[in-house]
């Protein structure tokens, strides 16, 4: 009886033994890995930011309504500048939360592989969202964003702020120069892995960036915006432009199709002003004269005609609930599914630098600016399919111009017309320019007399983060309002 006793112990002895053998590789599950490769947060944070951009709630509601490229025939409230809030906080957190935190985060991870480009990119995407934040709040939290632990981060102004994006985009330019570690294409959703192109983004950022604050106070930025000129790694074609190309099928399809099309929102039409202009020889004589007198091609690639065969936009502000059919929709290229979702485009480097040289910031002249001018003209036909009809159109005497006055309006104003689909990068240029001359739109909320100038703070701030709020409130020339200017402003 004792023997047995001795071998059935040993028994259990051996079997632990082998039960404990390899325990911990065994019982760890390869779906959870301890270490995240850094490239895999890549295509997240750059889906999560176009679409919380080119959202028809944001972006649509906020930037191509009070762009005035488009008006809504009902439910129009955001057009008359009575935004919903929750909307307006939906971009704060989620630029915070889900893409410069993550970004971060990506940037962390990608130092330790000791792979520059990554941590490259993941300052460009950092500084492309900080951008977005301040140009559409003005102060905000910057150096204390997203910190472990602190929950009450202080404000920023908009001048820290912008000195922080031109540092990261210095820094960028710096990492992926250097161009040590791999991007793999599958997880790139928007240069498939090419890591110069990058470089290129990261620069043309930085010119725009630049250019966003040529005119705000105490500002000189005319040799380093020549400098980034000299250097050669601007944009120069739309094989450079950044952008996400979206699939056919919701929900991974772009946010307008999605909305229109996906979710029968049809009360979106083309403006007016887009269309037919608002310039008036005694109460407007500096407006828009409107894509049909311009003789522009891009007007059937933007809008649809209504059921009646013509081109008729609503005018912005009026309700016409009854009359969907009379006004023309979005053009059937901006309720494709795949439309790509643009960061930065080619057509608004040239743009921007026509303008640099028609102010002076860069060398060229008038001369310089209107051939930078004509080629912005070219590649926004190129990217809507007409690049065919771009030479009959620059050639118009109309569109060219031989001073720096009218080279301003005229840049301006094309510039306007290519960021078409793009609401928020639209309602800024003309913030920042004054170009076109736009008006507030009829019946408009009470007291709002102009467009607005700036979207109010996250409405969570003012409980979770109330005495950082109070003071940057304090620091806009009208409180926490739609019509308080901006630092970067004319």
């Amino acid at each position: 009886m004792k023997k047995i006793s001795i071998l059935f112990v040993a028994l259990i002895g051996l079997f632990s033994a082998s039960c404990d053998k390899d325990f911990e590789e065994v019982n760890t599950t390869p779906n959870n890995p301890v270490a995240v490769p850094a490239h895999l947060m890549l295509g997240n944070i750059v889906r999560i930011n176009q679409n919380v951009i080119y959202g028809m709630q944001q972006g649509g509601d906020m930037g191509m309504c009070w762009a005035q490229h488009v008006s809504k025939v009902q439910y129009n409230d955001e057009e008359r500048y009575i935004p919903r809030r929750g909307a307006i906080d939906a971009i704060w957190g989620t630029l915070y939360a889900s893409v410069i935190s993550d970004a971060k985060s990506m940037y962390t991870l990608a130092e330790a592989e000791g792979n520059t480009n990554i941590m490259g990119i993941s300052l460009v995407l950092q500084a492309n969202a900080f951008q977005i934040l301040t140009d559409l709040y003005g102060p905000v939290p910057f150096t204390e964003a997203c910190v472990s632990g602190n929950l009450k981060p202080a404000y920023d102004s908009q001048e820290v702020v912008y000195t922080g994006i031109l540092s990261m985009l210095t820094q960028a330019e710096t990492l992926l120069a250097s161009g040590t570690g791999v991007v793999p294409a599958s997880s790139d959703l928007v240069y498939a892995g090419d890591a110069s192109k990058w470089r290129k983004f990261a620069n043309s950022l930085k010119f725009k960036a630049l250019m966003r604050i040529s005119k705000a106070p105490g500002q000189s930025v005319s040799a380093q915006l020549q400098a980034l000129v000299n250097a050669g790694q601007l944009f120069s074609s739309n094989d450079d432009s950044a952008q996400l190309i979206y699939l056919p099928a919701q929900p991974d399809s772009n946010p307008i199709y999605e909305t229109v099309i996906f979710g029968t929102r049809s009360e979106y039409k083309v403006t007016s002003v887009l269309i037919a202009g608002n310039y008036n020889p005694t109460s407007n004589p500096n407006g828009f004269k409107g894509l049909t007198v311009l003789n522009d091609d891009r007007k059937a690639v933007y809008a649809q005609k209504n059921t009646s065969g013509a081109y008729v936009g609503n005018i912005p502000g009026v309700e016409n609930p009854g009359s969907y059919g009379a006004f023309s929709s979005l053009g059937t290229k901006y309720l494709d599914p795949t439309l790509p979702g643009v960061i930065l485009s080619n057509a608004q480097v040239q743009f921007l630098l026509a303008e640099a040289a028609n102010e002076g910031y860069i060398t060229g002249g008038v001369t310089a600016a209107q051939t930078y001018y004509f080629r912005g003209i070219t590649a926004n036909y190129e990217f809507n399919g007409i690049g065919g009809l771009a030479a009959a159109y620059t050639a118009q005497v109309s569109l060219g111009f031989a001073t720096q006055v009218g080279g301003r309006q005229k840049i301006a104003e094309q510039s306007w017309i290519a960021l078409f689909g793009q609401g928020f990068e639209a309602w800024t240029e003309y913030r920042r320019t004054g170009f076109p001359v736009l008006s507030a739109v009829t019946n408009a909320a009470p007291g709002v007399t102009v467009v607005p100038t700036r979207l109010y703070f996250d409405s969570t701030e003012v409980s979770l983060n109330k005495a950082n709020y109070t003071a940057a409130a304090a620091t806009l020339s009208g409180g926490d309002v739609l019509t308080s200017r901006l630092w970067w402003m004319n």
